[in-house]
């Protein structure tokens, strides 16, 4: 059996997660760099290059899905005239893209969890304001919400980089093995050069999600303070109000909003 096309499809196969992780470990640091304070609540958690190319990795991914599978629904369809299998393989491929589709929407457009910032940014916006006790009791419970949230970490990153990683350690070995025994030593090495390549870009790509989150943490960990700070300050007593105060700035700010959007 020719085992040389298949030595090749799984060096490229090799190569094409190698340049994943190479590009994740990158990005990672420059996310890591790029992390600041900001009344924005949106900075932290949506400003990533990481998503931007994971984001382009997965369409390109799916666009190739798609290609495969027209081509071969094509060949089922006009080559061995089977047009119930040809269906069958759209329907697969129409699932699987809509499915890929359906997750990086949700994941892009997703409603952002409760923040240290978005809640500094509302406590901000009511300082002039006394706030009243069960107004203090949704800030609490705002407050208890972002501390559970971040101590719940997200362990999907970490998860892709180990299968990628595993990939291609499953794929480079026994290609080098097989390439050896075809007499074919530069296929070999290559596939030895990737895997090696692909544990250095994977230790590297964790440094970097440590560094991120060390940076991340520190401005969560000053924005907490604040808001504690300005919960603090928001349950001091007033001495005086000024009537329909409340009612001008909340409409103020609610014109201030659809302004804004």
């Amino acid at each position: 059996m020719d085992l040389v096309p298949l030595l090749v499809v799984a060096l490229l196969l090799q190569t094409a997660i190698l340049a994943l992780q190479v590009g994740d470990a990158i990005t990672g640091f420059i996310d890591a760099r790029r992390v600041r304070d900001s009344d924005d609540p949106e900075v932290i958690t949506r400003n990533s290059v990481r998503e931007l190319t994971w984001t382009i990795a997965v369409t390109a991914i799916s666009a190739v899905l798609i290609a495969f599978g027209v081509d071969a629904a094509a060949r089922a369809l006009f080559d061995l005239s089977q047009p119930f299998v040809a269906l069958l393989v759209i329907l697969a491929v129409a699932l699987v893209a809509f499915g890929i589709g359906t997750i990086a929407v949700l994941a892009v457009v997703r409603r952002d969890r409760p923040t240290y910032a978005r809640i500094r940014r509302d406590l901000r916006d009511r300082s002039i304001m006394q706030l009243e006790e069960d107004e203090l009791a949704v800030f609490d419970a705002r407050l208890a919400e972002a501390d559970r949230l971040r101590v719940r970490r997200s362990a999907a990153g970490s998860t892709l980089r180990l299968v990628a990683l595993l990939a291609v350690l499953g794929i480079g070995l026994p290609s080098a093995i097989g390439g050896f025994a075809e007499g074919l030593p530069g296929l070999a090495v290559a596939a030895i050069v990737a895997v090696a390549l692909s544990v250095a870009a994977f230790i590297v790509a964790v440094r970097a999600s440590v560094v991120r989150d060390a940076a991340v943490d520190a401005v969560r960990e000053a924005q907490r303070a604040e808001v504690v700070a300005l919960l603090e300050r928001a349950r001091i007593p007033q001495r005086k109000t000024v009537p329909g105060l409340r009612d001008r700035v909340t409409r103020a700010l609610a014109i201030l909003r659809e302004q804004q959007k």
